[in-house]
């Protein structure tokens, strides 16, 4: 939110002065005692000050909005036969997009805050009981009469995926008018993370005003199903998505090269500014006006499984363009995150720190090749 020229004059002279007292702060302002009551109240609402000490709220978290659920994978460990019981291997672990990217951030000691939706359940008090340590929740809404988002994944032994089913109908809630209840947070963001759970209404919503607030907007698609989701247009935005999730869409092959660059320049004429596009687990793409760059892995990785790949890439990416001295090339530390992420076979990797992730950078082989356009 804005600050008006008295609210303006008041927070220099806190921030002068963090201990001055009312009285003091009044007279420099040449206001009332009363009047600077109630511009500190409205500080506080607005989120530049930390309660009544004074405490100026210097730093602008990463705000990243959209799923926080359960991913249940069932890897069918026989042949399948119609119409009987099969041995399994059953895996449970945290998921969602947004709660995803957040995690990873926060593993990189970002500040970051996370806006859900989630159940009064269970599996929320499992979420909040992880997450807790590197998300600042309080932004998640707690619906009484919803159930936590669950997505259940059968995998055969080949680890090919037969079918996912997913329960992602509490994120329909994720409206604008709930968005709104948290202005005061994502005014203040450096950069906003929406996934594709969110309502296409929302996304417009948060493009809209990240465009108005000179806000970073990153969108992160989650599933052919959510597609949907996705604007005409997000003029100035970074998209992360997959290439399966764009055949879908398109209803037509992105195999080759050739078909990545094609889609590129199709959402650069879309007017995003830039374009990540993962294949498998085989290679990453990125592209913005100027060229195309393609990133192959060459860590040992399940080609089949990309779980936590875009979110990885994403968290990466971000954290060294907010912090310039840790990576020159921005794009280059998503995908050593994203690759090293495949390889350990987690969604988000337990051992990931900011000087695991440099170590990583300063370490990498991976093979790139440029395209001008």
């Amino acid at each position: 939110m804005a600050l008006n020229k008295n609210e303006r004059k008041v927070l220099d002279v806190i921030r002068q002065d963090p201990y001055v007292s009312q009285q003091d702060l009044a007279d420099a302002v040449e206001l009332s005692r009363s009047a600077v009551a109630n511009i500190i109240s409205n500080l506080v609402r607005k989120g530049y000050l930390l309660g009544k000490a004074y405490i100026v709220n210097e730093e602008r978290p990463i705000v990243c909005i959209g799923a926080a659920n359960i991913d249940n994978r069932y890897i069918v460990q026989d042949d399948l036969i119609a119409n009987t019981s099969h041995n399994i291997k059953a895996a449970s672990s945290l998921g969602g997009g947004a709660r995803n990217v957040a995690e990873n951030l926060g593993r990189l000691s970002e500040h970051v805050k996370l806006i859900s939706v989630v159940g009064n359940d269970d599996d929320w008090r499992r979420i909040k009981s992880h997450s807790k340590h590197f998300i600042d929740l309080t932004s998640v809404s707690v619906l009484e009469e919803k159930t936590t988002g669950n997505f259940i994944e059968i995998i055969n032994k080949e680890q090919e995926m037969l079918v996912g089913l997913a329960d992602m109908s509490i994120y329909e809630c994720l409206t604008p008018k709930l968005i709104n209840k948290y202005l005061n947070v994502i005014q203040r963001a450096k950069c906003i993370v929406v996934d594709s759970n969110c309502p296409k209404e929302t996304i417009e919503f948060l493009l809209a005003f990240t465009k108005r607030y000179n806000i970073k907007l990153v969108l992160l698609t989650v599933s052919v199903q959510q597609m949907k989701n996705l604007p005409h247009r997000l003029d100035g935005a970074t998209m992360i998505t997959k290439h399966n999730e764009l055949e879908a869409l398109f209803k037509r092959p992105v195999q080759t090269n050739a078909d990545l660059k094609e889609m590129v320049s199709l959402f650069l004429q879309r007017g995003f500014k830039e374009v990540l596009i993962s294949k498998d687990s085989e290679k990453i793409i990125y592209g913005n006006k100027n060229h195309m760059r393609i990133f192959e892995n060459p860590y040992p990785h399940n080609q089949k499984y990309d779980w936590g790949q875009n979110e990885a890439m994403c968290a990466g990416m971000l954290y060294a363009e907010f912090h310039p001295d840790f990576c020159e090339d921005i794009v280059l530390a998503g995908v050593v995150n994203a690759f090293r992420t495949l390889e350990c076979l987690e969604i988000v990797r337990p051992s990931l720190t900011n000087d695991k992730l440099q170590n990583d950078i300063e370490e990498n082989r991976i093979p790139i090749t440029e395209i001008k356009f």
